[in-house]
């Protein structure tokens, strides 16, 4: 379950942040308009390729995998921004609905992944 679960992750950071940085504009609604968006956008693209990297590799895996859970927690205020704000990038109730439980389902990945790789196998 380990590797499905590494290959998880790195598959969703790699693809995402390759995404965010081939299409930032994309992404720029799902950032609060009183942040800077492109900067915000690439950093995390940058971020999210390097998370998903450190998944693939035994020795970052664990590392890897708290990071992705870390990030995802972060990226969870987000999508519950959703519920409440006047123009919702995913329409409540439905869509917001699948976001926000994707990210708990990732949350959960990642953390689940360290707890099983950050100490070493016996």
């Amino acid at each position: 379950m380990n590797i499905a679960l590494s290959i998880l992750i790195a598959l969703v950071m790699i693809a995402g942040g390759a995404a965010h940085l081939a299409a930032t504009a994309n992404f720029a609604p799902l950032v609060p308009t009183f942040l800077p968006a492109t900067p915000i956008i690439l950093a995390t693209g940058i971020l999210q390729i390097l998370i998903g990297l450190a998944a693939l590799w035994p020795r970052t895996r664990s590392l890897g995998a708290l990071a992705f859970a870390a990030l995802c927690l972060a990226y969870l205020p987000l999508h519950l921004w959703d519920y409440v704000r006047p123009d919702p990038v995913f329409a409540p109730p439905v869509a917001a609905t699948v976001r926000v439980l994707v990210q708990i389902f990732f949350i959960w990945a990642g953390y689940t992944l360290w707890a099983r790789t950050r100490e070493p196998q016996k």
